[in-house]
């Protein structure tokens, strides 16, 4: 990535850097400071071209490969097998060429089998995604063969899916939606009806066995804007959420509007975005986002006939005590063990962490004027266990 934005690795020029990091502030200001409908447009301008691709793309890229690794079981089911990947305006090809590095890292699938196709309304942004899809191939010579088709269109006017693959018109084994949705029909009244209806149209060419991956920025108005598609699609379409819900229940963040849930991986910085992050006081040490996968087989990341949680927060870090936040079919709970009963049995606690799948048993809630206390414990005789960590 960092050939594509003219960084030469660890020791880029001085007048190259500060062109690039007044490039990430620009956009760092139009991703968070309410800039809607931009799409990727500013792929147009240089600077900012220059600035997505050596510190936004490698973040995102890591964005979707942590979302790869929660799906290889069911990826890798289909090796040796034609795998169709359609990125739905990935900018320049984010999601193609994650899957296109995990491929060739993994063999998960096998590199040979992959069929790319990367659609985006900026002709910049194709451009961008073809010239380091070709870079990356050069520097693997067992993909050197592999074809990416690009698509451009604004899927706002039309819908030109499913596209021709070879000779024959296939559904698609991955579908990466990133960055996207909370962009789409920014201007208009009913933008969450055109959004879900656009997703629905997605899923309609998602085959029986593949899987539909929407991931938007960890912003509170986005995210929520992710929980209500999510519970529109659930209500309205067959289809069901492999992850990271453990349910198929309306969404719990919702119930307060100062509710949203996202994740927070820890992940390894390139070094030349830790030389940019240096540069514009920047600490991008954590890769934030929050996300659903959709299946139409049914498949779940772990089994819904266990009594399993998901950890919704950090471990919080109090006196005499810790507490989490927990996600299930019966909503959200906070729950807590003091520092006193700390014990063999419930000692996983102290590992939970945002993002876990977790195990706990004798969840203790006081009763008080007949009513049950929110925050649930666990005592001494208590267990935790964690059944599954939260992939980086």
């Amino acid at each position: 990535m960092a050939t594509c934005a003219r960084l030469d690795g660890s020791e880029p020029r001085t007048d190259a850097l500060r062109d690039i990091s007044r490039g990430v502030i620009r956009l760092s200001e139009m991703f968070t400071r309410g800039s809607s409908g931009i799409g990727t447009s500013y792929l147009e301008d240089l600077q900012l071209r220059r600035a997505y691709l050596a510190y936004y793309v490698p973040v995102n890229l890591a964005k979707v490969q942590i979302l790869l690794a929660e799906l290889q079981p069911l990826i890798a089911e289909r090796k040796g097998q034609e795998f169709r990947v359609l990125d739905i305006g990935g900018g320049p090809g984010t999601g193609a060429l994650a899957l296109l590095d995990w491929a060739c890292s993994t063999s998960a699938p096998p590199s040979g089998t992959l069929r790319m196709t990367a659609m985006d309304r900026s002709g910049a942004a194709l451009r961008a995604c073809t010239e380091l899809w070709e870079s990356y191939l050069a520097e693997v010579p067992e993909c050197r063969n592999l074809s990416l088709q690009t698509v451009e269109c604004n899927l706002e006017r039309t819908f030109p899916i499913p596209v021709q693959v070879g000779t024959q018109v296939s559904g698609y084994h991955l579908i990466v939606v990133q960055n996207v949705l909370s962009e789409l029909y920014s201007e208009s009244l009913n933008a969450v009806e055109k959004r879900v209806a656009l997703v629905a149209k997605l899923l309609s060419v998602l085959e029986e066995d593949g899987s539909l991956m929407l991931i938007e920025p960890a912003l509170r108005a986005t995210s929520r804007g992710l929980h209500e598609l999510r519970n529109q699609l659930l209500g309205h379409y067959e289809c069901s959420v492999y992850s990271p819900c453990l349910h198929d229940e309306n969404c719990p963040a919702l119930v307060h509007q100062d509710d949203w849930c996202h994740e927070e991986r820890h992940w390894e910085r390139p070094a030349w975005v830790a030389q940019l992050d240096e540069a514009v006081g920047f600490i991008k040490d954590t890769l934030k986002f929050s996300y659903v996968v959709f299946r139409k087989d049914g498949k779940t990341l772990v089994s819904r006939n266990e009594p399993f949680h998901r950890v919704v927060s950090e471990l919080r870090v109090m006196k005499g005590e810790k507490r989490v936040w927990l996600c299930d079919s019966a909503g959200r709970s906070e729950v807590g063990r003091q520092d006193k009963d700390h014990s063999e049995s419930n000692a996983a606690f102290e590992q939970f962490h945002r993002g876990a799948i977790v195990k706990i048993g004798d969840i203790v809630r006081k009763e008080r004027n007949g009513r049950l206390a929110t925050l649930g414990r666990i005592l001494r005789n208590g267990t935790a266990e964690i059944i599954r960590p939260a992939q980086n």
